[in-house]
């Protein structure tokens, strides 16, 4: 689908975005790709590494501007979204206007564009929320479901997963950088657990998106490690040396969720291309008979072991 299609990225100048622009040029897709953001300094690192990438700044609240991007495109993947936990806590109303109001103004205007298929990222934050960014989230999938029951097309689909490798801002990356600093490296509780995947990893998971029905939520069943083994994997000796302990940040919960015990009554599993996973309709289809199994969580699920979390880091 996306392989001749004509794509534009809300959001795409970060870590995921450039993960679609590579595997593009991997694939030799033929279609256009165009980033819509409001990161003119991305956009400008961006055009160096894929120059035959379209670039336009833009909001995602402002629908004529995005309008205008969407016209001659089959595709929008919305990926843009305030995500930063602490800044949706301390700025809510403007976490609320972007995630949730703007990925409205994505829904709308990509009817009035003509375009085929909308797909919108979510995250496990969604699942019992417990900060500004996961309650948006959960919004933003009931905004896509909506727009599903009303219109036939554009087709839109979602993708729930958990948190990328060396994304902007991740926990990696600050380690890192507070290394390059000399300075400790902060860690908050080494037991907390998140569920991990690479870029590619979750450029294939929004490819299979694609292909779930309208208004379904997309969800791969992915690893987990906690805090303190991440940090032993992946750094070694360097986090022997220097560790200061913090407390939770605000919003933040010790485990994460993909799938509540809830949502397990509309849930089919998927399991493709060696990828299992879940397919949760909205609640306001008919349940299953039986819950379909239980919740996945990060603290119960499967963990990576070093060979596995050091391959996706290097992915």
């Amino acid at each position: 689908m996306l392989e001749t299609a004509n794509i534009l990225v809300t959001g795409g100048a970060g870590t995921l975005g450039r993960a679609i622009a590579r595997r593009r040029k991997e694939d030799g897709w033929t279609g256009r790709m165009t980033v819509y953001s409001t990161d003119d300094h991305k956009h400008e690192l961006m055009k160096r590494m894929y120059p035959d990438v379209g670039f336009i700044q833009g909001d995602i609240r402002n629908a004529e501007t995005i309008y205008n991007a969407m016209v001659g495109m089959d595709v929008v993947l919305h990926l843009a979204a305030v995500k930063v936990i602490p800044t949706s806590e301390i700025a809510s109303m403007d976490t609320i206007d972007v995630n949730v109001l703007g990925s409205e103004v994505v829904c709308a205007c990509a009817h009035r564009a003509g375009i085929q298929h909308v797909l919108g990222i979510s995250t496990d934050k969604a699942c019992h929320p417990a900060n500004a960014y996961g309650a948006s989230k959960y919004l933003m999938e009931k905004v896509f479901q909506e727009y599903a029951r009303y219109y036939e097309f554009p087709r839109y689909h979602l993708v729930r997963y958990g948190n990328v490798l060396e994304s902007t801002g991740s926990v990696i990356e600050v380690w890192k950088k507070a290394n390059e600093d000399h300075k400790p490296i902060r860690m908050t509780d080494p037991e907390m657990t998140r569920f991990w995947l690479s870029p590619s990893q979750a450029v294939k998971f929004l490819i299979d998106g694609m292909n779930v029905p309208p208004g379904c939520i997309y969800i791969p069943k992915v690893p987990a490690l906690s805090i303190g083994k991440l940090a032993e994997y992946a750094l070694n000796s360097l986090v022997d040396r220097a560790v200061e302990r913090v407390p939770l940040r605000p919003g933040e919960k010790m485990h994460e969720t993909l799938l509540t015990l809830e949502e397990t009554w509309y849930t089919a599993t998927w399991d493709r291309d060696n990828q299992e996973g879940y397919v949760l309709r909205p609640t306001t289809s008919a349940r299953n008979g039986i819950p379909s199994g239980s919740p996945y969580t990060s603290d119960m699920t499967r963990q990576l072991t070093q060979t596995e979390l050091l391959e996706l880091l290097n992915d």
